[in-house]
């Protein structure tokens, strides 16, 4: 059963009486309450079962150490410097928590990310885990990939609002061959993020197609008010799903076998190009790899990224086209 609104502010109620006051009577902590939640009367079974379940239900995670002293006629907190406000975490969360914060750090100059950071660095405050940064870096033995100041984020905010609020957006985007802009109307259904660049995927109201607009491109994001938003029931991973990358999208996925050398193999098998990644044939010096994509901008791009390691065996458009670009270059040498 879920827990309600009016319990979680009776248990902050208590919480502040018991930290305040070092003895405090059942009369008090009702008529507290009943003042914060502006009803009455409230029954004492009520605050009786509020401080059973501060104490034992494993949902909230209090385990308050809530006793109660009749010489005083109160109940108390056994551990002074207790609160529901502390986080109580052990050394592993701890070290956890540590190692998340390095990670977003990564992200702080994103505007999105740096109100999401403060966030964090509150609940860091919270279990002082400041003795554990007390260095520049938590863990100076880990080196990350450094995430480079991605153009475009100021727009985060604006287009997940958009999103989630179902608004259409007015989008001046620039192409990188075009030398300025055009103004798109775009109902906005994805944020993705790849290879450290955000994109907008949305319905392109004019022709009523799908389009990946780059954030680092857009010049301004307006919201519209004229235009209807039109869910066209966009499915994500059914839209990627034989897509390497962000575009390609529009073409048909095929069947594609490249021939590995055993060495680059090795990382192929363990970190798979797709999902649809199949080893068909190892021998003693080559295994072949079947994919079922698109064959993309950034599926070619790889393909020459792995030079001499790997062939294109199948189809032979691809196959084709990576060996003109291979003799292109070879002509700037």
């Amino acid at each position: 059963m879920p827990l309600n609104k009016e319990a979680l502010i009776r248990y902050r109620v208590i919480n502040r009486c018991l930290v305040d006051s070092q003895y405090v009577s059942k009369a008090k902590l009702i008529r507290e309450c009943e003042e914060a939640l502006d009803i009455a009367p409230l029954g004492e079974r009520t605050i009786d079962q509020d401080l059973h379940d501060m104490r034992e239900d494993s949902r909230l995670g209090f385990y308050a150490p809530i006793k109660h002293s009749r010489e005083k006629n109160g109940y108390y907190y056994e551990d002074s410097d207790y609160s529901i406000d502390n986080i109580p975490l052990n050394e592993e969360e701890l070290e956890s928590l540590s190692f998340a914060s390095t990670v977003l750090e990564q992200y702080k100059h994103i505007e999105l990310f740096t109100t999401f950071t403060g966030a964090v660095q509150k609940i860091v405050d919270a279990v002082n885990i400041r003795r554990i940064l007390n260095t520049e870096s938590s863990y100076p033995f880990i080196q990350f990939e450094s995430a480079p100041e991605m153009n475009g984020s100021e727009y985060l905010k604006e287009i997940i609002e958009a999103i989630r609020d179902k608004r259409v957006l007015e989008i001046n985007h620039k192409r990188f061959d075009s030398p300025k802009g055009y103004l798109h109307i775009v109902h906005p259904y994805l944020l993705k993020e790849y290879r450290h660049r955000w994109y907008l995927i949305g319905l392109n109201d004019d022709i009523k197609q799908i389009r990946t607009y780059g954030l680092d491109r857009i010049l301004e994001v307006t919201p519209s008010n004229s235009i209807d938003y039109h869910d066209a029931g966009f499915d994500p991973e059914e839209y990627f799903k034989s897509t390497i990358g962000i575009s390609g999208t529009y073409l048909e996925p095929e069947e594609i076998i490249l021939k590995f050398t055993k060495f680059q193999s090795k990382y192929v098998i363990t970190q798979p190009i797709h999902e649809s990644q199949e080893i068909i044939k190892e021998t003693e010096n080559h295994v072949l790899v079947k994919l079922y994509v698109s064959p993309s901008y950034e599926l070619i791009s790889r393909i020459l990224g792995w030079g001499v390691e790997v062939e294109v065996i199948e189809p032979d458009g691809l196959r084709a086209k990576v060996k003109s670009i291979i003799e292109e270059m070879g002509n700037l040498y």
